[in-house]
């Protein structure tokens, strides 16, 4: 078992954890979770370059 630092350290080469495999899936929302914590503007633009829906992962929410 890895932890988050292991599988996706801040300092590795960028890699986008968006980006589907080939079974339509997401590989890892551990990924994306420590992303969104870590540096929340990095994460839409990675979002943005998977071509995912933007109002899906980061919704409008007004409360």
């Amino acid at each position: 078992m890895t932890t988050i630092g292991e599988k996706w350290p801040s300092s590795a080469p960028s890699q986008n954890p968006f980006v589907r495999g080939d079974d339509g899936k997401i590989p890892s929302i551990t990924a994306i979770s420590a992303l969104c914590r870590e540096n929340p503007l990095r994460a839409v633009q990675l979002c943005k370059a998977a071509g995912e829906d933007l109002n899906k992962w980061f919704p409008n929410n007004p409360k």
